[in-house]
């Protein structure tokens, strides 16, 4: 499934009970990962990449790979709490908090300011 797609569906499940907050699965984030950047990335590598950022350790290349992974937060920002979820140039400022899951895995908590 593309990211597009991903995006889409968690863009429709919000609309159907809008909230203050939406979830980034890790599947999309590494899909944003993979367009953006243009590199598959493993689990353990986007677990790492999180764990990184979140100590203030990445280097060049991995905020790179992060940044990729991040930009599917601020679709999903834009698209469901902007004014315009049509309008690509505007920007919702939001915050993202790290979920981790009972695997090990991660989620992206978005929430607009």
């Amino acid at each position: 499934m593309s990211l597009h797609s991903l995006i889409d569906e968690i863009v429709r499940t919000h609309q159907k009970d809008p909230r203050n907050k939406v979830f980034v699965s890790e599947p999309v984030l590494l899909a944003s990962v993979a367009e953006e950047v243009g590199v598959q990335i493993s689990s353990a590598k986007l677990i790492e990449l999180i764990e990184n950022y979140q100590n203030g350790s990445l280097d060049d290349e991995s905020e790179e790979l992060y940044d990729g992974a991040i930009y599917a937060c601020s679709e999903v920002a834009r698209r469901c709490f902007g004014d315009d979820p049509d309008d690509e140039d505007e920007e919702v400022d939001h915050e993202v908090s790290w979920i981790e899951n009972e695997d090990g895995s991660y989620a992206a908590e978005v929430r607009p300011y």
